[in-house]
């Protein structure tokens, strides 16, 4: 009975000494860890923003290589997570849940941890910094926990930090020693990137002829589609050129096919009355639906451009071409439809 009542006094002493504690522990943590990369930064950012990549880097794989991981969705879905499930007792389960990122700057995430059935969340963040030619990456978590939880606060540097900081030297590693191929880069490699508030995947070619456009775009979007389709994108869209500059003079231009990977729904403020019908003026851009052949498109691009110097406004690069029905619908050049929009502050 003595040895009773001495345990049952030494578990209340421990619960008392834990929840005295945890009046004291911060309730904000934050573990941070940052390395230099000499490689491109879209280069970096790849390995970050595809998780299905990090098995390659992370600190967490390597130490149970027969844990399972799933994946679902890629970069600008609704959802993008990995989960992991292991019986490593410093593993255990939990996921990482992407939250936002801007393109080859940062990703935020969710990082959640579970244990005894308890769930932990986090937000962290990457963050890419080009400084004397090399990349930055700063990686970090924060912890924001109530009493009495953020007592896990005290350990969280010991837990993480030290999964970070190897995490990195992997990710230095292997970046600055794989070739092209194994980091799945390409002349003609399919990245992320936002433009005017949409996210795509896309192929851009500098100083393309003219006459290479056509072709240029039929390959691309072969390729953009069958990747989305290999990691699970969902299309947002129909298929779009981005066109950021068009050199007259040796008939050239520096543009991009892409396939949105998110969707931008707004509504026109109101309806301009041009020579070719009627624009739909929205806050940011104009938009002209132009009927026939590619042939007979820059009419489109005329106008709108003829607009806007009327009305004294500055466009911005990328010009957008949506190509709503075209080839691939099996049907007449007279039945395309294309979508031109010229963006401006």
């Amino acid at each position: 009975m003595k040895l009773l009542k001495g345990t049952l006094y030494f578990l209340l002493i421990m619960i008392a000494a834990i929840l005295l504690a945890s009046i004291f522990a911060p309730g904000t943590k934050v573990i941070s860890r940052t390395i230099s990369i000499n490689a491109p930064r879209a280069v970096v950012f790849a390995q970050l923003a595809d998780l299905r990549k990090w098995p390659k880097w992370d600190a967490w794989y390597p130490k149970d290589l027969s844990q399972v991981r799933t994946f679902d969705g890629g970069l600008g879905d609704n959802i993008q997570r990995f989960s992991w499930s292991s019986e490593h007792e410093n593993l255990g389960n939990g996921s990482i849940v992407v939250k936002s990122f801007v393109n080859n700057v940062s990703l935020d995430f969710m990082l959640i941890l579970i244990n005894n059935g308890r769930e932990y969340s986090f937000d962290g963040k990457f963050i890419l910094k080009e400084r004397n030619g090399q990349i930055d990456v700063t990686w970090t978590v924060k912890s924001e926990q109530r009493y009495p939880i953020k007592i896990i606060n005290y350990f969280l540097e010991k837990w993480i930090g030290p999964d970070f900081s190897a995490g990195l030297e992997n990710l230095k590693a292997y970046v600055e020693t794989s070739t092209n191929q194994e980091l799945g880069v390409t002349e003609n490699s399919i990245v992320t990137i936002e433009e005017h508030g949409t996210v795509y995947a896309f192929i851009a070619q500098e100083r393309l002829a003219e006459a290479g456009i056509e072709t240029f775009f039929s390959n691309s979007f072969e390729k953009i589609y069958s990747y989305l389709k290999t990691n699970n994108i969902k299309p947002k869209g129909a298929p779009v050129g981005l066109f950021y500059e068009w050199d007259i003079e040796n008939n050239n231009v520096n543009l991009a096919a892409a396939i949105p990977t998110t969707t931008s729904i707004q509504r026109p403020d109101s309806i301009v009355l041009l020579e070719t019908g009627d624009a739909e003026l929205y806050s940011n851009h104009i938009s002209v639906v132009h009927k026939g052949s590619y042939e007979t498109i820059k009419e489109a691009h005329t106008v709108l451009q003829t607009w806007l110097k009327e009305n004294s406004i500055v466009h911005k690069t990328p010009v957008i071409e949506e190509y709503i029905k075209g080839p691939a619908d099996g049907i007449g050049t007279s039945l395309y439809i294309t979508r031109v929009s010229y963006f401006f502050e």
